[in-house]
């Protein structure tokens, strides 16, 4: 059923994924920096797991499952030097129909596992810098999601109770990172098949 959006005092977004298409970009980094190191090719499957992670998470997972042996933090520093190489901006038109629709009624609000560096070059390369009260980022949280600390301090920024809230997602770290810290969370379609059970999933047309 789709959600009642009008009973919610703020909207809180994702953003890799769910605003912009740009997952790519970081697990093509990933892969290339462990295949440097390493010389090991990960497979499909394992970029979809890097996909419910990131990177100092899943790297030491995929070093242990192979008996590889590799420094973590030059794993990050490559992959960041990759995607700040190849990354441009792709961003979901009828998300930022859909946020524009609503900025003047909601308070805005953006919490993303991404660095602060990337996440601000997205969104003054996306035209999007303005439409946000708040940003939150991995620079501003020792936890990522699926933790929940990234909600709880943005809600924290927003003086708001978790159920004044909706969250917008599109992978399951996310979903669980918001309903770990009560948030009502919306599961966003953007063909990568991913899904959580009990939470429906809707397109940004459906929901405009």
């Amino acid at each position: 059923m789709k959600p009642d959006l009008n009973q919610y005092k703020a909207f809180i977004f994702d953003l890799d994924g769910t605003l912009i298409d740009s997952e790519k970009y970081h697990a093509d980094g990933f892969s290339q920096a462990v295949e440097a190191l390493t010389g090991y090719q990960i497979t499909d499957e394992e970029r979809r797991e890097f996909f419910e992670s990131h990177t100092n998470t899943f790297a030491p997972i995929l070093a242990k499952r192979h008996g590889l042996t590799f420094d973590v933090a030059e794993v990050l520093r490559r992959k960041r030097r990759h995607v700040e190489k190849h990354f441009r901006t792709d961003v979901f038109p009828q998300a930022i129909h859909f946020i524009r629709k609503w900025r003047a009624r909601k308070r805005l609000a953006l919490a993303s596992n991404s660095p602060k560096s990337f996440v601000r070059n997205a969104l003054v390369e996306g035209r999007m810098i303005d439409l946000f009260e708040t940003v939150c980022t991995a620079d501003d949280v020792e936890h990522r999601k699926p933790d929940p600390e990234m909600y709880l301090l943005t809600l924290e920024w927003l003086k708001l109770a978790p159920e004044e809230t909706i969250v917008f997602e599109d992978s399951p770290a996310g979903v669980h990172a918001a309903q770990a810290a009560g948030c009502p969370v919306v599961m966003m379609e953007n063909g990568s098949g991913r899904t959580v059970d009990g939470v429906e999933k809707f397109t940004w047309r459906e929901l405009s």
